[in-house]
Protein backbone atom coordinates (compact mmCIF):
# COMPACT_ATOMS: atom_id res chain seq x y z
CA UNK A 1 0.00 0.00 0.00
CA UNK A 2 1.39 3.21 -1.35
CA UNK A 3 1.10 6.83 0.68
CA UNK A 4 -1.12 9.31 -1.22
CA UNK A 5 0.78 12.00 -2.52
CA UNK A 6 1.40 15.46 -0.90
CA UNK A 7 -0.48 18.33 -1.65
CA UNK A 8 1.19 21.16 -4.58
CA UNK A 9 3.68 23.09 -2.90
CA UNK A 10 2.55 26.75 -2.55
CA UNK A 11 5.00 28.74 -3.22
CA UNK A 12 4.59 32.57 -1.83
CA UNK A 13 6.44 35.98 -3.61
CA UNK A 14 6.28 38.76 -1.18
CA UNK A 15 4.88 42.15 -1.73
CA UNK A 16 7.44 45.17 -1.12
CA UNK A 17 9.36 44.27 0.58
CA UNK A 18 10.74 41.05 -0.73
CA UNK A 19 11.69 39.44 2.12
CA UNK A 20 8.53 37.38 3.11
CA UNK A 21 8.81 37.61 6.63
CA UNK A 22 5.73 38.76 7.59
CA UNK A 23 3.58 35.98 5.67
CA UNK A 24 4.38 33.63 9.00
CA UNK A 25 1.55 33.57 10.45
CA UNK A 26 -0.37 32.72 7.13
CA UNK A 27 1.97 30.00 6.45
CA UNK A 28 0.79 28.60 10.33
CA UNK A 29 -2.93 29.11 9.86
CA UNK A 30 -2.39 26.68 6.68
CA UNK A 31 -1.90 23.84 8.59
CA UNK A 32 0.17 20.98 8.74
CA UNK A 33 -0.74 19.49 5.67
CA UNK A 34 0.44 22.30 3.35
CA UNK A 35 3.96 22.83 2.55
CA UNK A 36 4.97 26.71 2.06
CA UNK A 37 7.64 27.94 0.66
CA UNK A 38 8.86 31.65 0.36
CA UNK A 39 10.54 32.88 -2.30
CA UNK A 40 12.31 36.53 -1.52
CA UNK A 41 13.81 38.89 -3.53
CA UNK A 42 17.18 39.86 -3.32
CA UNK A 43 17.57 42.60 -0.59
CA UNK A 44 20.43 44.88 -1.89
CA UNK A 45 20.55 44.45 -5.61
CA UNK A 46 18.01 46.89 -7.26
CA UNK A 47 15.85 45.15 -9.60
CA UNK A 48 12.78 45.20 -12.05
CA UNK A 49 10.22 43.22 -12.63
CA UNK A 50 11.74 41.46 -15.36
CA UNK A 51 14.76 40.90 -13.57
CA UNK A 52 12.35 39.41 -10.32
CA UNK A 53 10.79 37.33 -12.92
CA UNK A 54 14.19 35.45 -14.02
CA UNK A 55 15.09 35.37 -10.58
CA UNK A 56 11.85 33.57 -9.61
CA UNK A 57 11.56 31.23 -12.09
CA UNK A 58 15.13 30.11 -11.66
CA UNK A 59 14.05 29.49 -7.89
CA UNK A 60 11.06 27.84 -8.27
CA UNK A 61 9.89 23.88 -7.32
CA UNK A 62 11.21 21.23 -9.88
CA UNK A 63 9.66 17.44 -9.98
CA UNK A 64 6.79 18.89 -7.63
CA UNK A 65 3.49 20.37 -8.46
CA UNK A 66 2.54 23.90 -7.09
CA UNK A 67 0.62 26.52 -6.26
CA UNK A 68 1.59 30.39 -6.71
CA UNK A 69 0.93 32.80 -4.62
CA UNK A 70 1.67 36.31 -5.57
CA UNK A 71 1.21 39.29 -2.79
CA UNK A 72 0.89 42.92 -3.65
CA UNK A 73 4.33 43.94 -5.51
CA UNK A 74 4.38 40.03 -5.88
CA UNK A 75 1.62 39.71 -7.98
CA UNK A 76 2.84 40.96 -11.60
CA UNK A 77 5.34 38.39 -11.00
CA UNK A 78 3.15 35.89 -10.76
CA UNK A 79 0.97 36.82 -13.27
CA UNK A 80 3.44 36.63 -15.82
CA UNK A 81 4.95 33.34 -14.51
CA UNK A 82 1.51 31.86 -15.06
CA UNK A 83 0.94 32.98 -18.52
CA UNK A 84 4.09 30.78 -19.56
CA UNK A 85 3.77 28.43 -16.91
CA UNK A 86 6.55 26.12 -16.40
CA UNK A 87 6.38 22.50 -15.45
CA UNK A 88 4.70 22.07 -12.42
CA UNK A 89 2.21 24.85 -11.70
CA UNK A 90 -1.23 23.92 -11.11
CA UNK A 91 -2.50 27.10 -10.22
CA UNK A 92 -2.19 30.84 -9.03
CA UNK A 93 -3.56 33.24 -6.58
CA UNK A 94 -3.56 36.72 -6.27
CA UNK A 95 -2.95 38.42 -3.03
CA UNK A 96 -3.93 42.36 -2.74
CA UNK A 97 -2.54 43.13 -5.85
CA UNK A 98 -2.66 44.55 -9.46
CA UNK A 99 -1.77 43.69 -13.24
CA UNK A 100 -0.53 47.37 -13.89
CA UNK A 101 0.21 50.38 -12.59
CA UNK A 102 -2.95 51.00 -9.72
CA UNK A 103 -2.05 54.83 -9.33
CA UNK A 104 -2.40 55.79 -13.61
CA UNK A 105 -2.08 59.19 -12.56
CA UNK A 106 1.26 58.96 -11.14
CA UNK A 107 2.74 56.65 -14.07
CA UNK A 108 4.77 60.17 -14.96
CA UNK A 109 6.56 60.02 -11.51
CA UNK A 110 8.49 56.67 -11.80
CA UNK A 111 11.90 58.72 -12.23
CA UNK A 112 11.09 60.45 -9.08
CA UNK A 113 10.97 57.38 -6.75
CA UNK A 114 14.35 57.76 -5.87
CA UNK A 115 12.88 60.77 -3.82
CA UNK A 116 10.34 58.73 -1.53
CA UNK A 117 11.20 58.99 2.18
CA UNK A 118 11.11 54.55 2.53
CA UNK A 119 12.80 54.95 6.10
CA UNK A 120 11.42 57.88 7.58
CA UNK A 121 7.77 57.07 6.72
CA UNK A 122 6.49 57.43 10.22
CA UNK A 123 4.35 54.21 11.61
CA UNK A 124 1.25 56.59 12.42
CA UNK A 125 1.07 56.78 8.56
CA UNK A 126 2.27 53.13 8.09
CA UNK A 127 -0.39 52.01 10.07
CA UNK A 128 -3.72 53.46 8.52
CA UNK A 129 -2.42 52.28 5.17
CA UNK A 130 -1.20 48.58 5.52
CA UNK A 131 -2.68 47.50 8.55
CA UNK A 132 -6.04 49.17 8.69
CA UNK A 133 -5.98 51.29 11.96
CA UNK A 134 -5.33 54.58 13.53
CA UNK A 135 -3.67 53.00 16.15
CA UNK A 136 0.54 52.94 15.03
CA UNK A 137 1.20 50.52 17.84
CA UNK A 138 -0.71 47.59 15.60
CA UNK A 139 1.75 47.16 13.48
CA UNK A 140 4.33 44.54 15.16
CA UNK A 141 7.55 45.36 15.64
CA UNK A 142 8.80 42.41 12.98
CA UNK A 143 6.96 44.79 9.98
CA UNK A 144 9.77 47.50 11.11
CA UNK A 145 12.57 45.21 11.17
CA UNK A 146 11.23 43.49 7.84
CA UNK A 147 11.55 46.90 5.56
CA UNK A 148 14.71 47.74 7.60
CA UNK A 149 17.01 44.79 6.03
CA UNK A 150 16.50 46.24 2.29
CA UNK A 151 18.15 48.68 1.17
CA UNK A 152 16.49 51.96 0.64
CA UNK A 153 17.66 52.10 -2.90
CA UNK A 154 16.22 48.34 -3.71
CA UNK A 155 12.37 49.67 -2.30
CA UNK A 156 12.69 52.73 -4.77
CA UNK A 157 13.82 50.73 -7.48
CA UNK A 158 10.53 48.23 -7.01
CA UNK A 159 8.37 51.31 -6.81
CA UNK A 160 9.46 52.67 -9.88
CA UNK A 161 8.62 49.41 -11.54
CA UNK A 162 5.23 49.15 -10.12
CA UNK A 163 4.30 52.71 -11.52
CA UNK A 164 5.38 51.36 -14.99
CA UNK A 165 4.47 48.05 -14.81
CA UNK A 166 1.82 46.22 -17.34
CA UNK A 167 1.06 42.61 -17.10
CA UNK A 168 -2.61 42.89 -18.25
CA UNK A 169 -1.71 40.85 -21.79
CA UNK A 170 -0.05 38.55 -19.56
CA UNK A 171 -3.47 37.83 -17.69
CA UNK A 172 -5.68 36.56 -21.10
CA UNK A 173 -2.65 33.76 -21.41
CA UNK A 174 -3.50 32.31 -18.40
CA UNK A 175 -5.04 28.77 -17.97
CA UNK A 176 -4.45 27.36 -14.48
CA UNK A 177 -7.31 27.96 -11.94
CA UNK A 178 -6.90 31.51 -10.28
CA UNK A 179 -8.10 32.87 -7.06
CA UNK A 180 -8.01 36.84 -6.18
CA UNK A 181 -8.22 37.65 -2.62
CA UNK A 182 -9.35 41.43 -2.57
CA UNK A 183 -9.05 42.97 1.06
CA UNK A 184 -12.55 45.37 1.31
CA UNK A 185 -10.53 48.35 3.50
CA UNK A 186 -7.47 48.14 1.47
CA UNK A 187 -6.06 51.83 1.32
CA UNK A 188 -3.40 50.60 -0.85
CA UNK A 189 -4.32 48.98 -4.12
CA UNK A 190 -7.70 50.59 -5.28
CA UNK A 191 -10.63 48.05 -6.34
CA UNK A 192 -10.20 48.83 -9.66
CA UNK A 193 -7.14 46.83 -10.21
CA UNK A 194 -9.15 43.82 -8.69
CA UNK A 195 -11.72 44.40 -10.96
CA UNK A 196 -9.33 44.66 -14.09
CA UNK A 197 -7.55 41.24 -12.44
CA UNK A 198 -10.95 39.42 -12.46
CA UNK A 199 -12.26 41.00 -15.69
CA UNK A 200 -9.03 39.76 -17.56
CA UNK A 201 -8.43 36.14 -15.82
CA UNK A 202 -11.15 33.76 -17.54
CA UNK A 203 -11.90 31.71 -14.97
CA UNK A 204 -11.00 33.27 -12.10
CA UNK A 205 -12.58 33.30 -8.24
CA UNK A 206 -13.16 35.94 -6.55
CA UNK A 207 -12.99 36.06 -2.23
CA UNK A 208 -13.64 39.37 -0.64
CA UNK A 209 -12.24 39.27 3.04
CA UNK A 210 -12.41 42.11 5.97
CA UNK A 211 -9.21 43.58 6.36
CA UNK A 212 -6.58 46.00 5.14
CA UNK A 213 -4.22 45.73 2.31
CA UNK A 214 -1.82 43.45 4.57
CA UNK A 215 -4.40 40.83 3.86
CA UNK A 216 -2.10 37.53 4.68
CA UNK A 217 -0.25 39.29 7.54
CA UNK A 218 -3.68 40.79 9.34
CA UNK A 219 -6.26 38.16 8.56
CA UNK A 220 -4.39 35.14 8.24
CA UNK A 221 -6.67 32.80 9.14
CA UNK A 222 -9.20 34.17 7.11
CA UNK A 223 -7.06 33.64 3.97
CA UNK A 224 -6.51 30.22 4.80
CA UNK A 225 -9.90 29.44 5.08
CA UNK A 226 -10.07 30.47 1.31
CA UNK A 227 -6.91 29.42 0.14
CA UNK A 228 -7.12 25.90 1.13
CA UNK A 229 -10.91 24.77 -0.70
CA UNK A 230 -9.19 26.31 -3.49
CA UNK A 231 -6.12 24.13 -2.99
CA UNK A 232 -8.22 21.04 -2.52
CA UNK A 233 -10.22 21.65 -5.49
CA UNK A 234 -7.40 21.48 -8.00
CA UNK A 235 -5.60 18.67 -6.27
CA UNK A 236 -6.82 15.58 -7.11
CA UNK A 237 -4.76 12.87 -6.06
Amino acid sequence: MTDAPSPPLLVLLPGLDGTGKLISNFVQALGADIDARIIGYPPHQPLGYEELERTVRAALPSGRPFILLGESFGGPIAIRIAASPPVGLMGVILCGTFAKNPYPLLGWASPLAFLVPIKSLPRWLRAPLMWGSKNASTAPAHAERAIAGVAATVVRRRIAALLTVDASESMGKITVPALILYARNDRVVPYAATQWLSAHISGAEVERIEGPHLLLQARPRECAAAVLPFIRKIWRP
